[in-house]
């Protein structure tokens, strides 16, 4: 190729057997701007075909209240204070079942989930004389989250001990999965006084907790890139997540489904997930809390969890000091047993707790 210059203007020359071939500099312009035409139709095309195919509308919590709002639920306001002590307002959605008077048990669910998956739990205790508390934890569930858009054990924590306090309870057993059994720990270090024993349903351990959180909220804290990522949910990435939380996935039922899927796509909770940064560590360390630990501490967990690996258990039961017989290891279930098999486990925690009276 060679440039030849014709009285100030550039033109683009191929030589060829039969002469000069010239491509004026406008008419390069004109193809390069059609190019990137295509390009960008193509660009437009591919992510309305993604949308199509991946993006779920979020959910407003009041038509979500037909079917998971319950006689037994109520909202509740309370207040926190951050560590700068500042106060927080949240409104927390809490079922509170059985009679004011009996022992209460305190249920925690994990991330991604709601009080839902304790309700058949719930029902057994009950039966057997128990009042059960079962609070959606902050940016999940029902309940709403922090206006900062920051989380941490310790929130959730004192959101909780206010939700008790309102309903005047002094004492509980506390049980908790997942997320909700290290909030459940962080509670029991914080009001000892309050907690009658503790239950950790294949909880977090200290160190577990960021799993790439600060990574992720800093690439989508901005709402342009957060709002339509977190539409990206689609029923069926959705099951293949929660048969990975089943010890047999053929067990996770077209309801608990449709649950967990509803309920994640209530207004803000997608987003929440994305955005929410974790509060700095309290000065009293997680892992001093679990030594602090001197009530009663019991362990259930699926020996098939993929989420959180059964050799945490070991670290739980070194850091508090658990006796085995405080121990319970289902060889065929995952990482929600109490979902999985609600009838044989409800059973065994009772028979926990019953023994310590």
């Amino acid at each position: 190729m060679s440039i030849r210059v014709f009285t100030g203007r550039v033109y683009f020359s191929m030589r060829q057997r039969t002469g000069y071939v010239i491509i004026k500099w406008g008419d390069h312009m004109r193809i390069l701007k059609k190019i990137l035409l295509i390009f960008l139709i193509v660009i437009i095309g591919l992510s309305a075909l993604i949308g199509v195919i991946f993006s779920r509308p979020s959910i407003p919590r009041a038509d979500l209240e037909d079917d998971y709002f319950t006689t037994d639920s109520s909202y509740v306001d309370v207040m926190v204070p951050s560590l700068d002590g500042d106060d927080l307002a949240i409104n927390l959605h809490v079922m509170d079942m059985g009679e004011e008077t009996d022992p209460v048990i305190l249920l925690v669910h994990g991330a991604f989930s709601s009080s839902h998956t304790f309700l058949d739990w719930a029902k057994t205790l009950v039966l057997n004389g128990y009042r059960v508390i079962m609070p959606d934890l902050p940016y999940f569930g029902l309940s709403e989250g922090f206006d900062d858009k920051v989380s941490s054990f310790r929130r959730s924590a004192l959101a909780i001990k206010a939700v008790l306090d309102q309903k005047q309870v002094t004492e509980v057993h506390i049980a908790g999965n997942s997320l909700g059994g290290a909030v459940s720990w962080f509670f029991a270090s914080e009001f000892p006084e309050m907690t009658i024993s503790l239950t950790l349903i294949d909880a977090v351990y200290p160190g577990l907790e960021q799993n790439g959180r600060e990574t992720l909220s800093r690439f989508t804290r901005f709402d342009l890139i957060a709002k339509p990522l977190s539409t990206l949910t689609p029923r069926f990435l959705l099951r293949a997540m929660l048969k990975t939380a089943y010890g047999d996935p053929d067990l996770l039922s077209e309801t608990v489904l449709t649950r967990y899927e509803e309920i994640l796509r209530k207004e803000g909770t997608r987003e929440a997930i994305l955005q929410t940064t974790s509060e700095a560590e309290p000065t009293f360390s997680y892992l001093d809390r679990l030594e602090s630990l001197a009530m009663p501490v019991f362990v259930i967990w699926g020996e098939l969890d993929t989420w959180i690996d059964p050799i945490t258990v070991e670290h739980f039961k070194e850091t508090i000091g658990i006796p085995d017989e405080r121990i319970i290891i289902y060889p065929d279930l995952g990482h929600v047993p109490m979902e999985e098999d609600p009838e044989r486990t409800v059973l065994d925690y009772m028979d926990l707790i019953d023994n310590l009276v």
